[in-house]
């Protein structure tokens, strides 16, 4: 699998990777079954964890892990760590604009034109909830954007600690060893 025309060549295994983790860690799957899974009542713990490691998404993703080196890993986890703080940021900016952008708006042009609000038809209640709502859905696509490039770089920070310690143990000696000495 190469890149495709126009992109900065990457190791194409990890590029196959990350596009099926990206699927994996759709925003469209978030909304659509976050709030009616079994999971959803877990999120009052302080074990987040666990219940990650019970979900299907992160034991696929985990296997699609398997096939990749050490550095493949590592280069998948800065990349989607890089992923996580633009999406981030994209998602407080437009936030951030679709709440100060208006409300100065509406304040300012109120100030000059006190009657405008009316001829445009914004003294209907249903325009304003048409407007709100529309505001809330862009809010509520990016956060779930957000969160969902935030726990792809979650499961490749575990997968890295997984490795880790899988390196340390097959380096410390065994307590037979070590009883014996």
């Amino acid at each position: 699998m190469s890149e495709p025309k126009g992109y900065i060549a990457n190791d194409p295994v990890v590029m196959g990777v990350w596009k099926r983790l990206t699927e994996l860690f759709a925003v469209w799957r978030l909304i659509v079954f976050a709030g009616f899974s079994k999971r959803a009542l877990y999120h009052v713990t302080n074990d987040q964890m666990s219940t990650l490691m019970r979900s299907r998404h992160w034991k696929l993703a985990l296997g699609l892990l398997g096939g990749l080196d050490e550095a493949q890993v590592v280069f998948l986890a800065e990349w989607a760590r890089l992923n996580a703080e633009r999406t981030e940021r994209i998602f407080r900016s437009v936030a951030l604009m679709l709440v100060t952008i208006p409300v100065a708006a509406v304040f300012g042009i109120s100030e000059i034109d006190q009657g405008i609000w009316a001829r445009l038809g914004f003294e209907r209640f249903e325009t304003i909830v048409f407007i709100l709502g529309l505001w809330i859905m862009i809010s509520g696509v990016l956060m779930a954007a957000a969160w969902r490039a935030r726990d792809l770089s979650d499961l490749l920070e575990l997968e890295k600690a997984r490795r880790a310690l899988k390196r340390a143990q097959a380096q410390a000696p065994s307590s037979d060893e070590t009883a014996g000495a």
